[in-house]
Order: C-alpha cells, then structure tokens, then sequence
C-alpha cells in the first residue's frame, strides 16, 4: 500500500471533517451501556408523496383522486368509488372505504379479474384494497398504484394467483 503524503491527509481530514459536520454526524456517540435503544418512529408514507414539482403545495390530502373507468371508458376521476376498475384484468367491486387521502386509501370489498376466471365471475372474493402514491396530471393528484389481500372468504388455491396480479400501477389520465 503506497504511503499517502501529509499534505494529503491533511487536506483528505478536513474533507471528512466537513462532510462529518455537513451529515449531522460530527455530534458525539453515546456511550454503549448495553441498552436497547427504539428506533425513532416513521410517519407512514403520504398519498401525496411522489407527487411531480408542478404540484400545488395547496392541495389538501382530501383532493386525491382515483382515475376510474368502471362504467365510463373514456375514465373520470373519483373520490371513494364504489367499483373500480384498477387494471386491464383487475376490477373491484362493493367498496367500503375506511381511509382516504392524507396517506394510503384503505377499502374492503371484492376482486374480480381475467385472472381468476371462471370461479370470480359470480361470486367476486373479498379483498383489502390499499391505494398509495401519488402524482398530478394537469393540477389534480391522483392515486398510482394497487395493492389487494385477501380476506376471510378468499379461495387458498387463488392466492398464489395474488402473487402476480395483487398489485400494479393504477391508470392515469393522459389529457384532460
């Protein structure tokens, strides 16, 4: 290993000495007493977070859509939809609401898809829906992705059918 000259171990020093102090690392370590120590708590993530810099900083976590096509192709945007159509094979139906906006939308109701047929074409299997992320299109954020777990009811054989389809990147509107 070459030897380093002084002058470059100074200057190499003092660099780490800025980032050290720039990083909020230079503050002393506490002495290891053996204690355990919690690990500071996490604020869950936003459903306004990823949203694109053109956002307005004024919108309230309330306003966050869900482009939805169930029973209109062309799409339109929606707060709480009773049936969403999440993707091409994926459509929910019979959604109760128990969270939305200011953080992921969280539902219960049921799941039907090209993936599950023939069995889900009459009787649906309850589901838990999770709508996160977020981004604006022309102004108005929107929803961006899908998660779906079953629930007490859902067929065991389908579950690893989940794996593939439980969840995705949600529609979003290309021109207003």
């Amino acid at each position: 290993m070459p030897v380093a000259e002084p002058a470059a171990l100074t200057v190499r020093g003092a660099a780490m000495c800025v980032f050290a102090l720039l990083g909020g690392c230079g503050a002393a370590p506490e002495a290891d007493d053996g204690a355990e120590r919690e690990e500071p708590v996490r604020p869950p993530p936003s459903a306004t977070a990823g949203m694109d810099a053109e956002a307005d900083p004024t919108t309230a976590p309330e306003t966050v859509y869900v482009f939805n096509t169930h029973g209109n192709e062309q799409g339109e945007a929606d707060q709480r939809p009773e049936n969403l159509v999440a993707s091409q094979s994926t459509t929910f139906t019979g959604l109760e609401w128990l969270a939305w906006g200011g953080g992921p939308a969280v539902a219960e109701g049921d799941v039907q898809g090209t993936w599950c047929l023939p069995d889900c074409q009459d009787s649906p299997y309850p589901v838990t829906v999770e709508l996160s992320g977020a981004e604006t299109v022309d102004g108005t954020a929107f929803y961006t992705g899908y998660t779906f777990t079953g629930r007490s009811g859902f067929p065991e054989e389908m579950r690893g059918r989940v794996r593939d389809v439980g969840s995705g990147r949600l529609m979003l509107p290309t021109a207003w």
